[in-house]
């Protein structure tokens, strides 16, 4: 068991704790390079809470906060993750597909409907509306960890439910468990970053991208990286925005 001493380590040393001060540190290195990407702290999305996210978005959009917010409901997203825009889904199709009630269901609907997302276009078929348009959105979960790599490990592999890229943070003085194990990292795509005393990051294993395991999961990501972007960015709602 490592023994940490914050009265000595100014690099990682809070009010909180040392593990904090770690993910603290990691985004503010984040923030500096994100090139008007979008950072999250805590970032929840059904696979573990991820201490931070970073996310790219690409590509035309149009969504507005309100339809951010339904997105990155489970329930709302798990409704859109089976529409398409040109494939119409009959009612009984959702209700197959889904662990909810006839009735949770038919309410999601209807607010989606309200809100623009969804269209019905038969007396049970449902669309996508075509004026709802979501960003291509890139995602990197991160978990940060002191000594307990085993744990971290475990914790970014379930990140890959809704992210692309998975990482490790850890200090570097007490990242050589982790080092030792490299391999299990690299067979499972996850990378490994250490920060140094004097706050440096240093990539030992860089993540490999994967597609994301769960659609839905996926979506409540990009809801509430779209409910950041479009609040710190302030941009018009309902209208195109490229990158």
């Amino acid at each position: 068991m490592f023994s940490v001493n914050i009265n000595n380590d100014k690099y990682l040393d809070t009010l909180t704790s040392v593990e904090d001060s770690l993910v603290s540190l990691y985004e503010k290195h984040l923030i500096e390079n994100s090139k008007g990407g979008v950072i999250l702290r805590e970032v929840d999305c059904w696979q573990g809470r991820a201490d931070l996210v970073s996310a790219k978005i690409y590509g035309e959009y149009k969504i507005n906060i309100n339809q951010a917010e339904l997105l990155s409901n489970l329930t709302y997203a798990q409704i859109i993750s089976l529409l398409h825009y040109n494939a119409p889904r009959s009612f009984n199709y959702l209700v197959e597909r889904l662990a909810m009630t006839d009735a949770t269901i038919k309410r999601a609907i209807s607010i989606l409907k309200r809100a623009d997302i969804i269209e019905q276009i038969d007396k049970n078929k449902f669309v996508l509306c075509r004026t709802f348009i979501m960003p291509k959105v890139e995602i990197n979960a991160y978990e940060a960890k002191l000594h307990n790599w085993k744990r971290a490990f475990y914790q970014a592999t379930q990140y890959f439910g809704f992210s692309h890229y998975s990482w490790v943070i850890m200090p570097e003085k007490y990242i050589k468990p982790a080092l030792k194990n490299s391999e299990l990292f690299i067979e499972n795509g996850v990378g490994l970053v250490g920060l140094n005393s004097k706050g440096k990051k240093i990539v030992y294993i860089k993540a490999s991208k994967h597609q994301p395991r769960r659609k839905a999961f996926y979506l409540v990501g990009v809801g509430k990286i779209m409910m950041k972007y479009l609040l710190k960015y302030d941009v018009s709602h309902g209208n195109f925005a490229k990158r």
